[in-house]
């Protein structure tokens, strides 16, 4: 999930409307008054390409006037002429260091192209004698939470609200930062207070959900669901909708039906804020819509575009690392783009040299991160990111590869008419779940997801003492980040641990007002406070060393483990999860059935609760199934990668030909598995009634 961000400004956006300064109107027989009136009158009315060579004019023969270069630069922003407006406003803050709309509109232009240090500086460096409005407020703020100093930024917004206590802006961005310092309860609270002032304010209403989530503070749950509800007719048909992250909804409900509805109007907004600010035209379909693409593609290799921000230590690249040092390289060139942070560690050198070419987006802004895509003859865009963090699925938006598809990072659909394809397989994305989706369903013949063979397999940890477990309890787990924890989920691990006596509870949550809602939440419910252990956060290496202490990872729904249920079967430790409708409750069980083991992906909740006793009571059924993760595990087809990479390359060139005959976008039914799969399935398990 992003933080939202704070728009150009109205004061800033209405400069061109502002009365001229006294100097100027005594000046208004001049030239430069003449060229300014004229251009603001043409930029009134919408014809900003007619406007700014007059109101280029008008800085030429008077260059100390701020309000020209103001009117300038607003042109120039909405011409899409990034850095010609940056240089404007630039100018206009010279000319005048106590101006504060100028200092704010360098400010904001710095800002949305990625240069926080530099618009912090310029929002400081105003004239001490002009006073910082709530807007300058807002613009530090939104700076500082970019930088990742949340407790600053939440200074700002509170000097903000002091300023104007209804600002809603300043309410959104306060509360991201009093959930980025971890204070979750305290960030539900300011996202109620803005659907107070806003009922139709889907995002605030989402994020409230979310964040009581965080907190596993359920008391206001049905309150809170009904807010989204009630958001979300207000907003049935209006054009107008606020921004926010569909991504908060998949753990909250089963309901691929509103995720999709939810994802169609975020999507929907997002493309009609940038394809208007592009002057953006649809491009037509085949060679004639992308001719550098069909160029590329005629002379050369398939070129596929990958874009993320987790280019580095993350689980997304953990995932894809092996399969782009893998894909063949006679068929294929993979080129990232990048617009994340470089953290300097082994697995970002690794990306970078996985890639034929590894492109830096951080200062780039949309249309330039495009323009660049489609003079790079991208024929397929990879998206691996969707509505989460740092997403830029605005790029999408304006269609600079003719083929766009979604894989792996995101859990849903994008609800966009700018993606082709989403990846999923048969368990995962079967194609009678096609209505959940506005892409088409492409599927891979085994698992969505890939894995990396290369990945540390550390040796268990010597003693369940080391972990601070009792050595002779069952002991269920769950590593799932506690948004996923609701509290029928909670409840039903209550249940069975009343069921199976001695056995506790191993959770990683480690902030402790979370810890102690969880005790007494567990208390409620009769457990005892020592039957709920919960884990330290520990390097990577630690904590996949310490996953077989457990014996059954217990998954979360309707928002279920994905890489957290790889890394437990890469480590013998077997998990249990429950399917649901959507792609975000389907995971493990496509992870399960790679690995031989179906049976532990049960229908419903009474069967869930059922099997986890049983295998408690039934140790030689879950010893079979942990030997067999343990012992067979660089042969499982999960953990194939060679076979896996094959196969994700035939898909890529079903897509891509597609597009290259003429034809359009349709769903692909998974192939046969790759040659290169030897693998004996296993049969099944049997666990004593």
């Amino acid at each position: 999930m992003s933080t939202a961000m704070l728009s150009m400004s109205k004061k800033t956006q209405g400069l061109r409307f502002a009365p001229p300064p006294a100097s100027a109107a005594r000046m208004a027989g001049g030239a430069a008054q003449q060229a300014w009136s004229q251009g603001v009158a043409l930029a009134r009315s919408g014809q900003d390409a007619k406007a700014l060579p007059l109101l280029r004019r008008a800085t030429e023969l008077e260059p100390g006037v701020a309000l020209y270069w103001l009117n300038r630069a607003g042109a120039e922003r909405r011409l899409g002429q990034a850095e010609d407006a940056q240089a404007s406003a630039r100018r206009a803050f010279e000319s005048d260091r106590g101006h504060a709309l100028a200092c704010q509109m360098l400010a904001e232009l710095l800002r949305m192209n990625g240069r926080h240090a530099e618009s912090l500086q310029v929002l400081r460096s105003l004239d001490a004698s002009t006073v910082r409005d709530a807007q300058h407020r807002l613009l530090e703020g939104a700076a500082q939470m970019s930088l990742g100093d949340w407790q600053a930024a939440a200074v700002a917004f509170l000097e903000a609200l002091q300023q104007r206590p209804d600002d809603v802006a300043a309410y959104t961005q306060l509360g991201f930062a009093l959930a980025n310092l971890k204070r979750y309860g305290e960030a539900a609270e300011c996202f109620r207070t803005i659907v107070l002032l806003e009922p139709a304010d889907m995002g605030a209403a989402v994020y409230a959900a979310h964040y009581a989530a965080w907190a596993c503070d359920w008391a206001g749950n049905a309150d809170d669901m009904a807010r989204i509800e009630r958001s979300l007719a207000l907003l049935h048909g209006r054009a107008d909708t606020p921004a926010f992250s569909p991504f908060c909804l998949l753990s909250m409900n089963d309901d691929a039906a509103m995720h999709l509805q939810a994802a169609r109007m975020e999507s929907a907004r997002i493309a009609r804020v940038v394809r208007q600010a592009a002057d953006w035209r649809a491009p037509s379909f085949g060679a004639a819509g992308h001719p550098e693409a069909a160029a590329a593609l005629e002379s050369s290799r398939i070129r596929v575009g990958f874009v993320s921000a987790d280019f580095r230590t993350h689980a997304t690249s953990l995932l894809l690392v092996q399969t782009l040092e893998r894909l063949d390289r006679s068929r294929f060139e993979p080129v990232l783009y990048s617009h994340g942070p470089d953290d300097g560690s082994p697995l970002r050198h690794r990306m970078e040299a996985a890639a034929e070419r590894f492109v830096d987006c951080r200062h780039m802004t949309i249309l330039e991160q495009a323009a660049r895509i489609r003079a790079d003859g991208i024929a397929l865009l990879v998206d691996m990111s969707g509505f989460t963090q740092n997403t830029r699925l605005d790029v999408f938006t304006l269609r600079p590869a003719p083929v766009q598809a979604l894989w792996l990072a995101y859990p849903s659909t994008t609800g966009g008419d700018f993606m082709d394809y989403v990846i999923g397989d048969p368990v995962l994305t079967p194609m009678a779940h096609a209505e959940d989706f506005s892409e088409h369903i492409a599927q891979l013949p085994v698992c969505y997801e890939p894995t990396d063979e290369l990945r540390d397999h550390p040796e268990p940890v010597e003693s369940r003492a080391a972990c601070g477990l009792p050595d002779d309890a069952f002991v269920y787990a769950c590593f799932n980040q506690s948004y996923k924890i609701t509290e029928e989920v909670f409840s039903r691990w209550c249940r069975i641990l009343h069921r199976v006596p001695g056995s506790v509870l191993w959770l990683l949550v480690p902030q402790a007002e979370i810890q102690a809602a969880l005790h007494a939440q567990a208390a409620a419910r009769g457990i005892p406070a020592e039957r709920v252990i919960f884990a330290p956060f520990v390097s990577p290496t630690e904590h996949l060393a310490r996953l077989p202490q457990a014996d059954l990872f217990l998954d979360t729904f309707p928002y279920g483990a994905h890489t957290t249920c790889s890394d437990a079967l890469w480590m013998g430790l077997p998990v249990l999860t429950q399917v649901g409708r959507s792609f975000s409750a389907r995971v493990a069980a496509s992870l399960l059935t790679a690995v031989g083991l179906p049976e532990l992906a049960v229908a419903d909740a009474e069967d869930y609760e059922t099997l986890a006793v049983r295998l408690a009571q039934d140790r030689a059924a879950l010893v079979d199934i942990r030997d067999h993760l343990w012992d067979q595990r660089r042969d499982l087809p999960l953990f194939d990668n060679l076979s896996f990479t094959d196969e994700l390359g035939q898909l890529f060139e079903r897509m891509v030909m597609r597009w290259h005959d003429g034809q359009a976008p349709a769903p692909l039914l998974a192939s046969s598995p790759s040659p290169s799969r030897g693998v004996v399935w296993q049969q099944g398990f049997e666990v004593s009634p």
